[in-house]
């Protein structure tokens, strides 16, 4: 028997048939919710390894409820501070429209508004996020949403660091690591984000890969993000810079639980894929 391999993401496709997990029943999900009873036939009381169970594609999946997630984990320093963007609609038609409206930590500190990013709450790929400038651009993209379309958005704290990681991680650490670099002919007004359609890929053995000083400080981080959303395996996209005093700082942008995957990337998943025994409890 083969590991199931449940997700959209056509570049999961690979996967499939690849790794024999004999008379186990193992389903991985990379983005699926699809219960094990819809996956699985035969008895019913045989173990089922999930790498991935439907919740964490559930959180994960919706940016409100992944930075809700990580809040509730600890992880605020090390993620950009946010609000539902219904939410800012609101403190705009407030008494006093120019406060502050970024909660650090349930609204007991608070920092500046721009620049930031509007992400729709299921946005992939580059798809459906906005660079907000100032408040002009910020009243101008409020004013083309009705109440029932707010909703389906955060606004976040854009930070200006110069790289952009992203890592794969099991609970038991990064088994596969890319540096995204924007290509030289990235439109201005795009800039602002890296996705696969705009960037490529930098590997580890490449020496403008750059790894961090703190790099083992970020794995952890990421980690602990993937279990935050009640993940097996992910990944997770890092921003980092450096300081004053040239230590590494960085911010988790989200976690992933339907990556792309070339053919290395595929290959590395199914290395780590056939000590599935190892990913979940």
């Amino acid at each position: 028997m083969f590991i199931k391999i449940r997700s959209k993401n056509e570049t999961a496709d690979p996967l499939r048939k690849r790794i024999d997990c004999g008379r186990d029943k193992v389903v991985l999900r990379l983005g699926s919710t699809t219960p094990n009873e819809a996956i699985f036939s035969g008895p019913a009381n045989q173990k089922v390894y999930e790498i991935n169970k439907p919740i964490g594609a559930t959180i994960s999946g919706d940016k409100l409820k992944m930075k809700k997630a990580f809040l509730q984990a600890g992880l605020w320093e090390v993620t950009a501070p946010y609000l539902p963007l219904k939410n800012v609609s609101a403190i705009l038609d407030s008494k006093n429209p120019t406060a502050p409206f970024y909660p650090v930590d349930e609204g007991e500190k608070l920092i500046g508004r721009y620049p930031s990013i509007i992400k729709h709450r299921n946005s992939s790929r580059g798809n459906g996020i906005y660079f907000i400038r100032d408040e002009e651009s910020l009243v101008s993209f409020l004013r083309r949403k009705n109440d029932e379309e707010l909703n389906g958005y955060i606004i976040e704290k854009y930070f200006t660091y110069t790289k952009e990681y992203r890592l794969h991680v099991t609970r038991n650490g990064c088994f596969y690591a890319c540096r995204k670099m924007l290509k030289r002919d990235t439109p201005e007004g795009d800039r602002f984000h890296r996705h696969e359609d705009n960037s490529v890929w930098i590997l580890e053995d490449n020496p403008i890969f750059e790894r961090p000083a703190e790099w083992d400080v970020i794995v952890d981080a990421c980690i602990k993000a993937m279990k935050s959303v009640q993940l097996d395996l992910c990944a997770v996209d890092v921003k980092v810079s450096k300081d004053n005093n040239g230590k590494s700082k960085f911010i988790i942008l989200e976690t992933n639980s339907a990556p792309s995957l070339g053919e290395i990337g595929t290959q590395k998943y199914i290395e780590i894929l056939y000590n599935y025994k190892n990913i979940v409890d």
